[in-house]
């Protein structure tokens, strides 16, 4: 005879939620390895000694951390999951009868207490530190690349400003050693009873840049192949770095110092780092040698403000510093001019040598009296780039490169909330990169820990 259950009957039971959550469940998994207490060290400085007693810190960012985890985007609708799955309940110490934390206390939070803080970071690295302790990072090669997250603004809404465009760290040491080169000239030229005054490279620039309205912290991205409108950028050295910026801002920039940052936090001993050929400058190639790694970098078949077809006559001599021409006449550094926010040290030829050479025309014309050469300062460094493109070790860090750059973005996109942001402003973008990172980060650790 066929059963109905048409009649429903109130009864009282007790229940324990640890039954209903299976044994290797993601969440069991996390909780089994992760001991969450520390928490409470690092946000005690944000509540009062005095007052009622607020919600449990710790839930809280378990409970945000449920929505990164699986790829729940809106915290309504984590509020509403929440209620509803068991797993969830008893992964924040929940009872079937206990009320859910209502969806706006994370952007109260937000917006007053957390606000300018630096607390998830310092919880995404105590979690990358676990992971260094455990043996799972050793930090000998780090692969970098950048992924750009859609903005939550119109790309019809924007406006033109004009912004000061100042160099970068390492364009300063660049700067300076330009200085220094051009004082060693100067000086030469004094102790023969010449005087030429070098030119003075520009301080600061500015520029015109199109800025979104609704959220003038995004930047406009405009790649080939990438889709067009306000978009953030996440520069991530997989998994132990996230760094946020505006969509419009190049892969090279924030580069190397985010590598001095990584280094002195969390003591890593970086032999060598893997990137594409967006991180081939020189100014990269100049930090990671100031730093002592060895960078392993696509090449981009040297830039267009120095291309080997318009040298090939020519022989570089580093230990004098000179080029020799076909002729094998020297072409010695005369003085640095800067194009853009390159420095470029130029060669030049002696008048007499070019008046009478054989090769004069061919090389430089009719109308000019002779022959100059401008190369970029630490240009050496790339063509050193290049050499190591022959390499093994290149062809593997590279593999690694593509394996685990696009393959974790294609997950945190897909998995966890990484595709676009609902937030505005670099402080929430940089908070939600952090959380789709450690929400990875965890699902690894506790994937190989098992």
């Amino acid at each position: 005879m066929m059963g109905r259950n048409d009649e429903y009957q109130s009864k009282m039971e007790f229940i324990d939620l640890n039954d209903f959550v299976p044994t290797n469940h993601i969440l069991r998994l996390i909780l089994e390895r992760i001991d969450f207490s520390f928490i409470y060290v690092k946000m005690e400085s944000f509540y009062s000694k005095l007052g009622r007693k607020s919600l449990d810190p710790v839930l809280l960012f378990k409970m945000l951390l449920i929505g990164y985890l699986f790829n729940i985007d809106s915290e309504r609708e984590l509020e509403q999951e929440v209620h509803l799955n068991l797993a969830y309940r008893w992964f924040l110490g929940l009872d079937l009868t206990d009320r859910i934390p209502d969806h706006s206390i994370f952007s109260q939070n937000r917006r007053r207490r957390f606000k300018d803080s630096a607390l998830f970071q310092e919880i995404f690295d105590h979690i990358v530190s676990l992971c260094i302790e455990k043996g799972l990072v050793t930090g000998e090669t780090i692969v970098t690349d950048s992924t750009h997250i859609k903005a939550s603004a119109s790309k019809d809404q924007v406006k033109k400003v004009e912004v000061e465009k100042t160099p970068s760290q390492y364009l300063n040491t660049l700067e300076e050693e330009a200085k220094k080169l051009e004082k060693e000239l100067q000086e030469k030229r004094e102790n023969v009873g010449r005087k030429k005054a070098g030119r003075k490279p520009k301080e600061s620039t500015t520029k015109i840049v199109s800025v979104s309205k609704t959220d003038p912290d995004s930047g406009l991205l405009n790649r080939p192949g990438k889709p067009s409108g306000p978009h953030y950028l996440a520069h991530t050295s997989i998994i132990i770095d996230i760094h946020p910026s505006a969509g419009n801002v190049n892969d090279c920039e924030p580069y190397v110092e985010r590598l001095k940052v990584i280094k002195e936090k969390f003591h890593l001993n970086i032999k060598n780092v893997g990137a594409d050929r967006g991180y081939d400058t020189t100014r990269i190639h100049h930090g990671l040698k100031k730093l002592g790694i060895t960078g392993y970098i696509s090449p981009t078949q040297y830039d267009s403000a120095f291309k080997t077809t318009s040298h090939r006559e020519f022989t570089y001599n580093s230990e004098n510093d000179i080029y020799l021409c076909q002729n094998k006449k020297e072409l010695a550094f005369t003085h640095l001019m800067r194009k853009g926010e390159t420095n470029y040290k130029t060669y030049s030829a002696k008048t007499q040598d070019c008046k009478v050479c054989p090769f004069r025309v061919e090389c430089f014309g009719k109308t000019a009296t002779k022959r100059t050469i401008s190369r970029p300062i630490a240009h050496e460094l790339l063509e050193e780039n290049m050499k190591r493109t022959k390499t093994s070790d290149y062809k593997l860090v590279q593999k690694l490169r593509r394996v685990w750059c696009e393959g974790s973005f294609g997950t945190m996109k897909i998995k966890h909330n990484l595709y676009k942001t609902y937030k505005r402003g670099i402080q929430k973008t940089h908070e939600q990169c952090l959380f789709s990172a450690l929400a990875l980060n965890l699902k690894r650790m506790v994937k190989v820990m098992n």
